[in-house]
C-alpha cells in the first residue's frame, strides 16, 4: 500500500506496529512441538533416555490395552489427568528422583 502511494510512511509504520502487537511473544518452542523427556541414570550411566512429543502422549493413551488400563485404574491412577496436566504444564522439570545410585528426571521442553 505504501509502494502504491495509498498510505503515508507514518501510516505504514502504525500498521506494522499494530501487527507486531497482535503476535504472541515467541517462547522458543511452539506448544505443539514440546517434548516429554525422561532420563534414568544408574551408577552414573544412562539407562533410559526417552523423548516423546507431547502431542503423541494423548494418542498413546488410546493404544494401551484395556486389561492394562483396568489395572492402572484399580490403582486409582488417572492417566488422562496426568497427560492433561503434563501437556498444560509450563516448561521445565516435573519429576526429579534421586536414590542412592539411581536418578530419574522427567521434564517438558
Amino acid at each position: 500500500m505504501l509502494q502504491e502511494g495509498k498510505i503515508s510512511i507514518d501510516e505504514a509504520m502504525k500498521l506494522l506496529d499494530a501487527v507486531d502487537e497482535e503476535k504472541p511473544a515467541p517462547t522458543g518452542t511452539s506448544r505443539s512441538g514440546r517434548m516429554l523427556r525422561v532420563r534414568v541414570e544408574e551408577e552414573g550411566k544412562t539407562k533410559v533416555n526417552v523423548n516423546i512429543p507431547l502431542a503423541l502422549a494423548k494418542v498413546a493413551l488410546k493404544l494401551i490395552p484395556k486389561s492394562a488400563m483396568r489395572d492402572i485404574e484399580e490403582q486409582n491412577i488417572d492417566l488422562e489427568e496426568i497427560i492433561s496436566t503434563v501437556t498444560d504444564t509450563t516448561m521445565g522439570k516435573i519429576v526429579d528422583i534421586v536414590d542412592e545410585d539411581t536418578k530419574v528426571e522427567v521434564f517438558v521442553e
